[in-house]
């Protein structure tokens, strides 16, 4: 009697746990609507007043006068090089030198981005932490990638193709236009030495291979700085009174 009881509450246990047991909802349609953000949206006032002093505040921290621009840097000024690109790598290795230095007791040889990132240029007058957003509106981060003497010649290469001013420094890179190839290839007055590595700055976005700058990928060892580039031009400058770089041919062809 006892087992035909257990197992009369154990058929109608069952039952009710199935019974409960509820479907898988299943995806029949997706509707989509376009709402457009345009001059007809009307403001609402209560929403606009609640967020003005934020508004206000956070205008205010952009347009701070940081430094002083002396004059346009942009990024058209010359062919291999321009006083935009020279000014941001330099401020990038400026910025970051020291820190790698001391967490990782090396040295960084020289500094890659790329034209195609800086968004706008720096105009002549005040400049401003909304400065560095307008010319790199981009979460990049700083990183260094540990090349091979053979992944550097495949870089100069690639920026011999490129016939663009991408930003370099700590670098000086001499070209025959003719038959395209270098010349020179010097850092710190030196030649490349076959036999040794070199630290590169550069960005997270070209170290995975953006603008096909496919040279960065797998690198001998790649160090993390956890600094984004517009932090470091926003920290450069409100550490200076004036910028100031020149075109110096880190990138030219030779006469």
């Amino acid at each position: 009697m006892k087992r035909f009881i257990f197992r009369y509450a154990f058929i109608l246990l069952s039952a009710v746990i199935i019974g409960c047991k509820k479907e898988r909802p299943t995806t029949s349609k997706i509707v989509g609507v376009e709402h457009k953000v345009d001059s007809t949206i009307v403001d609402n006032a209560s929403i606009d007043e609640f967020i003005k002093p934020y508004r206000e505040h956070l205008n205010s921290t952009l347009d701070s006068v940081l430094a002083i621009a002396p004059m346009n840097f942009v990024k058209s000024d010359g062919e291999l090089e321009s006083s935009l690109g020279n000014l941001m790598a330099d401020i990038a290795l400026e910025q970051t030198q020291s820190y790698f230095e001391k967490k990782n007791q090396k040295k960084i040889d020289f500094v890659l981005l790329n034209k195609g990132g800086m968004r706008a240029p720096i105009l002549k007058g005040g400049v401003t932490a909304r400065t560095a957003f307008e010319l790199m509106p981009f979460e990049n981060e700083l990183v260094v990638a540990e090349l091979s003497y053979d992944k550097v010649q495949e870089m100069l290469s690639y920026l011999i193709e490129a016939k663009s001013a991408h930003p370099v420094a700590n670098i000086k890179i001499l070209i025959d236009k003719k038959s395209k190839k270098v010349v020179s290839s010097q850092i710190d007055g030196k030649e490349l030495d076959k036999n040794r590595t070199y630290l590169v700055l550069t960005t997270d976005y070209l170290q995975q291979g953006g603008d096909n700058m496919n040279f960065f990928n797998n690198p001998v060892e790649l160090y993390k700085t956890d600094y984004k580039l517009r932090n470091a031009l926003i920290d450069y400058f409100k550490r200076v009174d004036t910028l100031k770089v020149e075109l110096d041919k880190r990138m030219s062809y030779a006469e």
